[in-house]
């Protein structure tokens, strides 16, 4: 009969038995030995016909939980930076994004919101451990491209890619430590070192002068502008509130017009050296233009029919004079 040192010899080699909690086989399937994978997912949309809507976003997430690490996402309807290759590095993207042009707010936060409720934790996490997402992808894109074509009645045009990257790869971008832990710190400071105001555009909307403005299509370059700079929004809440408690206008000279195929008009106001302005006009409306000395700088053009009738007038009274003179004196 057996002792009880050979009935646990015989229980721990018998396969059949189950483990003990903490045993070794358990521990070498722990999700803490299974390596962690982290993944990106980039797109750039636009409106190709209409073009009245570009946008981009880059979701960077722990393939393993789900969980968003950071996320960058832009929609503008003037576009004043280049087009977006979704084939850039992720890091390279998300400086990129921002420099697309005015970001449009309503729109923004409208899809912004539409996204995440596609592109949930559990279609993160199974895009991660796909062996080929291309398919997942192609299927992805599709309900993103359904859901924002629906929020904007607009036919939109999708390229998207997706980026997998280790842990090691993300400690080398500054984003994870050593030991996984995201690196806030770091990542704050290297934010604000980074910061710079350098070809931000400010949204401006001009002030309307029917009777004594410049029409937009006869605006140089050094016409000292008036506009209205709404705050609440990054660089342009700066400005409104530093005009504001100074008690002064907005009044920016024009550094260039350029106007587009879809006949909108854009005016770009140099508010510094770093800070633009952008007046988006779809009319050649008559805007308020003032000199260098801050007095309103009316427009007045002088035309030839009205110079005609003008002297008409002027003949026509001499010669009723004349001859009242003569039939009375």
């Amino acid at each position: 009969m057996p002792n009880s040192q050979e009935l646990n010899t015989q229980e721990q080699n018998d396969p059949s038995l189950p483990k003990p909690a903490g045993s070794a086989s358990e521990s070498s399937n722990s999700i803490d030995d299974v390596p962690r994978v982290y993944g990106a997912l980039k797109c750039y949309f636009y409106t190709p016909k209409r073009g009245d809507i570009w946008g981009a976003f880059c979701i960077l997430f722990d393939g393993t939980t789900g969980d968003v690490m950071d996320n960058v996402f832009w929609v503008t309807r003037s576009l004043t930076g280049s087009s977006i290759d979704v084939s850039t590095h992720w890091k390279s993207l998300n400086k990129l994004i921002p420099q697309m042009g005015t970001y449009e707010k309503v729109l923004g936060g409208k899809l912004s919101a539409l996204l995440f409720d596609i592109f949930s934790s559990g279609v993160r996490i199974e895009l991660c451990r796909s062996a080929d997402s291309s398919e997942q992808l192609k299927d992805i894109s599709g309900e993103i491209r359904n859901g924002f074509e629906r929020a904007t009645h607009c036919f939109l045009e999708f390229k998207m890619a997706f980026e997998r990257m280790s842990a090691q790869d993300l400690a080398n971008a500054g984003v994870l430590t050593k030991d996984g832990a995201l690196a806030e710190s770091e990542t704050v400071k290297t934010q604000a070192a980074e910061k710079s105001f350098a070809g931000t555009l400010i949204n401006c909307v001009p002030v309307i002068d029917p009777v004594h403005g410049k029409p937009v299509s006869e605006l140089k370059p050094d016409d000292m502008v008036e506009v209205k700079i709404q705050g609440g929004v990054g660089a342009g809440d700066m400005i409104h509130k530093y005009l504001t408690s100074t008690n002064q206008d907005a009044v920016f000279p024009v550094e260039r017009v350029e106007r587009s195929d879809t006949e909108k008009t854009y005016v770009f106001l140099k508010i510094n050296d770093e800070l633009k302005g952008l007046i988006t006009s779809t009319k050649d409306l008559r805007l308020r233009v003032l000199d260098f000395k801050g007095q309103k700088k009316t427009s007045i053009t002088i035309n030839p029919d009205n110079v005609i009738l003008f002297g008409v007038m002027v003949a026509a009274f001499v010669v009723i004079a004349l001859v009242v003179r003569f039939l009375l004196f």
